[in-house]
Formats: structure tokens, C-alpha cells, sequence
């Protein structure tokens, strides 16, 4: 236990090394959200300091979350001079703010190339830390004109934004104490694959793309279902063992470890913290495994979907809102019809996710993950509510005094334990939106992505819904007859999202479309599909972002879905030229070369098919470089993407149809590529 958090610079470590005076103002910033003054910055900096020189750090950073969904840092040395002599020095205009150069992240136009100024300032509700030498202080990153140019600070004022409107709410609802601050709290649940190194690097769609842009259908893929949950191989459990250890030394709560249902799949869930805590948290989390996973001959994969045929992966986002004194918004406790503020917060989440259906898609998904939504436990692109019996029942039953309630299931029993009750939700792994007793899970989100992205919306939604219902409570006679008039008009109005059965199916597509919900299939039909929306206008609402940086944020995504197709189409080219053709001619020569010492016709088949497949590799690779060069050329974002979208994808798709029925035909001498069979088993074999 003496290890938990020993690199990290905590609220116990600032009360153990600070002044109490000083110790008090900063918790005072923190809880008011007040100016922090200069000789309160110094006194910190230089407590943060001396910690950090003992932990073994030589340089801090401000460490920060651009738009690109990664993180950034700029190390600076703690060592300098003063007459010609070393020493070491950190002030509290260092701790506060920094200067990388904000032209060559993602801004959207926002900064030029010859514009670079930009600024990090500290977040001073977040713990630094230490990593090998490196303190890591948590920052907001702006342009020099003010612009937001990262996730942490819109993340922090959307939250900012649900906490002031979310307290004034409880306070009419819940007089047994008084609340002055709402938390929102998110555990999240990362999902990734582990591929043995070697083969790793001789798969160049892999290093680069991080997906496989082919590979033909192995004879074991995951049919067995003898994977999940099973025993985690050697190499795992000691790199689970490693992961843990630095996890640990952070102050995160790894808790639950586990074999994912696909053979080289698994997963890694962190405890509940303040949302732009388990943000960083996650951030931390995956590049540990990244970096942990190389000690051990291993290459973390956190692409959504690396290789088809089995599950993609993602990272459930458990959503809260709690207050100052623990009292959870969305646990029903024992009598869920007269919880005032449980009806009211989870009113408030049925009209989020209904009304903000194309802004949760965008938030949660990337160019990859639209490789995985749609299947294998992925929720399909229709955004969908499942509530539970219990929950379901409840609500319609306040919205319509005639509701009949679905057949509850009665307590069963278990051997040696007697009688247990059932939940009070089964769970619906199809759902993109699920209640799951005392929080609701989002499941849409990518396992590559930011969380940030989510949880911005998220907040700002509930922050903008729970504005109108305050209006409303503040005026009402009754409150129970007005939280009760808020649920009818949700389910009146709203309710079309909430679905309990199977979201996989062609019924619910229908159903869906019946009801009037969008369904983007892909990431640019939501991206195309906004403009003719008023969801952004949420973000000028509450204040979280200006039509200038709401523009920027939609060129970036235009830029990446342009980037990951354009990558993906050069990758392909160069495989097909220095990989596939080499290795089809080879195989050819083979037949021909067998033919001259027998008289087959069955060989002289496969030569001909080889001989023809040959030609469509000729033929698909100059598509590609069709496709590539006109979208490279077109220097609009949004007409370069939209072209992409539609024609890379089906030019990869007979790239790859064509390279798997060859590589179904390859000797194994002949195929110097590492296959699915390999890829998917190089965990197991050997332990």
C-alpha cells in the first residue's frame, strides 16, 4: 500500500509537503474555481519541485490533450544558472504556464504555420507526476488568440457548466443537505489486442495503419469461444503483472483484468474518478500498455478493428453525476418512485440521448472505429436506449396511469446460497446506451479514442436539458407533481429511443426508422448530416466552445478522415508492389514449373487462376493510385474526405478480396507474411 500513488503529487502529498496556509488557498481555488496568486504558485512550485527531484525527475513538461486525441508534452530541464553556477529552479510562473508551438497540432485554420504561438496553463485540479524523469504537470492548451485547442478545457468547463446548473437542481430536490458542487464521475473500460512484436513488423499494414488491410479467414478464429474469460497466457499475465505495478505508482485503480472474447483480445477497467481524472487516467492506461507491452515482445493494438472476422474493440465510458456528499443521481435507492432527483437526472439522460444522436456518434467514433460498430458486442451506428424492466416500467407507468408493466422474473435459487434475488436490469450488449443499475454505459466509443469527446457532450447536454427543468422546479407548487410532469413529457417526446430488444436486427433498423432516429452509418454521414442540424448550438449555450473553434473542431475531423484513407491507400499500394505481386509470381512459377515434370490439369487451373488474379492486382493497384492522387490533390477537407469516404473504401475492399483468395493459394514457403492463423494465435503458442 505504501507504493499507491508514490509518483504522483496528490492532495496528501500537497498537505504533508506544503504550508497550511498554502495548502488551504489551493483547496480553496480548487473548490471556487478562484485565481491562484502568485506566491501561493511559487510555494507550490517549489514543494512540487523537491518531490520530483527525489522521485529522480531531471525535467518537468506541461503535459496537455491537442486535438488530435493523443497526448503532448515539452520537457524543459529543472537546471539552470546563476552566476555561471548550476542550480535547480522552478517557479510558479513555470508551473502555471508554458509555450509550445501551436501551428503544427490540429487547429483548423485556427493558426497558421506562421502563426505558432499557443500556451499551456495548469489545471490545477489534476495530480502531476512522474514518469521515468519526466514531472508531467496537467495543462489547458489555448492559442495565442485564446482559441481552445485542446480536450481538457472544454472537458473542464462543460463539467463546470453541469455542476453550478446540477447543484441549484438537487438543492430544490434534496433538502437533507446542501449541495455546492456536482462530480461527474466515469470508469472506463479499455479494450485492446496483444500481437507477438515479430510478427508485428513484418505486416506493414499494421506498423502503419495499425489495422490488417488484408488477410484471408484463418481456420480458428474465435467460432470456439474458448478465449474469453479463459486463462491469461504467461506472456500476458506478466505483462498485465508490469502494467499493474506503474498503474499502481500513478494513483489508478486498475481493477478488473481480463481475456476479451477474441484470441489475442483483452481488456483493462479502471475505478471511477472525477471525469477529467479517468481522462488522463485512460490517456496514462494506453500508453502504459504500449510502452509495457514492447518489454515483453509484445505491440499493444488499440485500433478498433485490426483484424476482421472477429470482435473489434472499444472502451465502455460508465457515466455518473454525483454531489459533494456522495449522493449518486442515477441510483434509484430503495424507492425509486419517489427518488425525485433519480427521476429527474435520468429524464434529462432519455432527452440527451434522443435529441444529441448525431453529436454522441461523432463524439465516440473515428474513420476506425466505423470498422467495428455494427457487430461482435459493438452497438450498431443507430444510437439506442436500453433501461431495463424495472427502470422502463417505472417511467411509462408515471408517463400513463394505463401502462400494463412487463413480466418481472422472481428471485431464483442457487445451490448451497438458497434464494437470490435478479438484478434490476438484464444487460443488452447491443445497446449503444445501457442502464446498468446506478450509472449508464456508453459502449459506442471507440478503444483508440479520446474519452474527452464524449463526456464534453455529455455534460454540456445534461447541463443544457437540466437548465429547462430548473426553470420549471423553480416555479412549480409541487415538485413531485412537476418531476413527475417532466417524466411524462420526456417519455411523450423522447422515448423513441429507448429500446430493450435486439439492436443487431433488421426489426430494429425498421423500428428505428419508423421512429424517426438517424442512422449514420458511417462517421461522414454524421459528419455531413450536422450541418443541417442545431446540435452545436448546445456548445454556444453553455458556453463550452465559439463558432470559431465549433468550425475548427469540424475541419479536423474532415482532415482525419482524409488522412487515415489517404494512408491506408498508400500503405496498400506499397504492399501490393513489394509484397503481393512478388509472392502471386512466385506461387505462379511454381505451377509452371511443376507442370514441365507432370501433365495436370488441375495444376494447369490453378496457373491460369494465378495468372488472372495477377492481372486484378495490376489493375486494383492502379484504381488505387487513381483514387489517392485526384483526393491528395483536392485540398479542401471536406470535398477531399467525402470523395475518400466513398471511393477508397470500395477500392480497399477489392484490394483486399482479391489478396486473400491469393493468399488462400500461397505455400507456405512462398508466403513470407505473417497470416490471421499466426496473428491471432502467437499468444498461445508457447504459453
Amino acid at each position: 500500500m505504501e507504493n499507491f500513488g508514490k509518483m504522483t503529487f496528490n492532495k496528501a502529498r500537497m498537505k504533508e509537503r506544503l504550508p497550511h496556509s498554502v495548502y488551504v488557498k489551493w483547496k480553496e481555488v480548487v473548490r471556487s474555481n478562484l485565481e491562484l496568486d502568485r506566491d501561493t504558485a511559487d510555494a507550490i512550485a517549489h514543494a512540487m519541485k523537491e518531490w520530483a527531484l527525489e522521485q529522480g525527475a531531471t525535467h518537468y513538461s506541461h503535459w496537455f490533450h491537442p486535438l488530435n486525441g493523443l497526448t503532448a508534452k515539452k520537457m524543459e530541464a529543472f537546471v539552470d544558472r546563476e552566476d555561471s553556477e548550476p542550480l535547480f529552479r522552478f517557479s510558479g510562473k513555470e508551473l502555471i504556464k508554458g509555450e509550445p508551438d501551436a501551428s503544427s497540432f490540429p487547429s483548423g485554420g485556427i493558426r497558421s504555420t506562421f502563426e505558432a504561438r499557443g500556451y499551456t496553463y495548469w489545471d490545477v485540479t489534476a495530480n502531476s507526476f512522474v514518469i521515468d524523469n519526466v514531472l508531467y504537470i496537467p495543462t489547458v492548451f489555448v492559442a495565442y488568440t485564446g482559441e481552445k485547442l485542446d480536450t481538457r478545457g472544454p472537458l473542464i468547463a462543460a463539467t463546470s457548466r453541469l455542476s453550478a446548473i446540477g447543484a441549484d437542481v438537487m438543492n430544490l430536490l434534496y433538502k437533507e443537505n446542501h449541495t455546492y458542487r456536482m462530480r461527474v464521475k466515469v470508469g472506463l473500460e479499455q479494450e485492446f489486442f496483444l500481437v507477438d512484436q515479430k510478427l508485428f513488423e513484418a505486416r506493414l499494414d499494421l506498423n502503419t495503419t495499425g489495422r490488417t488491410l488484408f488477410g484471408a479467414r484463418p481456420a480458428k478464429g474465435q467460432e470456439m469461444e474458448d478465449h474469453y474469460f479463459g486463462r491469461i497466457p504467461e506472456r500476458v499475465g506478466a505483462f498485465y503483472k508490469e502494467v499493474d505495478q506503474a498503474l499502481w505508482e500513478l494513483g489508478i485503480f486498475a481493477k478488473t483484468e481480463h481475456n476479451e472474447v477474441a484470441p489475442g483480445q483483452f481488456e483493462l477497467a479502471i475505478l471511477f474518478e472525477n471525469v477529467n481524472i479517468a481522462v488522463d487516467d485512460n490517456q496514462l492506461c494506453m500508453d502504459i500498455l504500449k510502452k509495457t507491452a514492447r518489454k515483453h515482445g509484445l505491440v499493444c493494438l488499440l485500433h478498433e478493428k485490426p483484424f476482421r472476422g472477429v470482435n473489434g474493440s472499444g472502451k465502455h465510458n460508465n457515466y455518473s453525476i454525483g454531489t459533494n456528499f456522495g449522493f449518486n443521481c442515477f441510483d434509484p435507492g430503495d424507492n425509486p418512485q419517489d427518488n425525485l432527483p433519480f427521476l429527474t437526472f435520468v429524464s434529462a439522460l432519455v432527452e440527451v440521448v434522443y435529441k444529441y444522436q448525431t453529436l454522441i456518434r461523432i463524439s465516440t467514433s473515428s474513420l476506425s472505429n466505423d470498422h467495428r460498430l455494427g457487430g461482435d458486442e459493438a452497438p450498431p451506428a443507430i444510437v439506442s436506449l436500453f433501461l431495463g424492466t424495472d427502470l422502463e416500467d417505472l417511467l411509462r407507468s408515471i408517463a400513463d396511469p394505463n401502462y400494463e408493466k412487463k413480466v418481472t422474473r422472481p428471485a431464483f435459487k442457487v445451490q448451497n446460497l438458497g434464494e437470490v434475488p435478479t438484478d434490476k436490469t438484464d444487460r443488452n450488449r447491443t445497446a449503444t446506451v445501457a442502464f446498468t443499475g446506478n450509472k449508464f454505459e456508453f459502449r459506442m466509443l471507440g478503444s483508440s479514442k479520446s474519452a474527452a469527446g464524449l463526456n464534453i457532450v455529455l455534460n454540456a447536454a445534461m447541463a443544457d436539458v437540466l437548465q429547462g427543468y430548473l426553470k420549471r422546479l423553480t416555479q412549480a407548487e409541487d415538485l413531485k407533481e412537476e418531476v413527475y410532469a417532466i417524466v411524462r413529457d420526456t417519455m411523450a417526446h423522447y422515448s423513441a429511443v429507448v429500446y430493450d430488444k435486439d439492436n443487431y436486427s433488421q426489426v430494429w433498423v425498421d423500428e428505428a426508422k419508423r421512429r424517426g432516429l438517424k442512422n449514420h452509418k458511417r462517421l461522414m454521414d454524421a459528419l455531413l448530416a450536422i450541418e443541417n442540424e442545431d446540435s452545436y448550438e448546445v456548445f454556444k449555450r453553455m458556453d463550452i466552445f465559439t463558432d470559431v473553434e465549433l468550425k475548427a473542431i469540424w475541419e479536423i475531423q474532415f482532415e482525419e478522415v482524409r488522412n487515415v484513407h489517404l494512408l491506408e491507400l498508400r500503405t496498400m499500394a506499397e504492399i501490393l508492389e513489394k509484397y503481393i505481386k512478388p509472392m502471386a509470381m512466385a506461387q505462379g512459377v511454381a505451377y509452371g514449373e511443376a507442370l514441365k515434370h507432370m501433365n495436370n490439369l488441375r495444376i494447369k487451373k490453378d496457373l491460369d487462376w494465378m495468372n488472372d488474379k495477377i492481372t486484378q492486382l495490376y489493375d486494383v493497384t492502379d484504381r488505387i493510385h487513381e483514387v489517392h492522387d485526384k483526393a491528395e490533390s483536392n485540398h479542401d477537407a471536406k470535398k477531399s474526405a467525402t470523395y475518400l469516404d466513398e471511393h477508397a473504401t470500395i477500392v480497399l475492399e477489392d484490394a483486399r478480396q482479391v489478396v486473400d483468395a491469393i493468399e488462400e493459394k500461397l505455400s507456405h514457403e512462398i508466403n513470407t507474411l505473417p497470416t490471421y492463423t499466426e496473428l491471432l494465435n502467437s499468444l498461445i503458442i508457447g504459453g
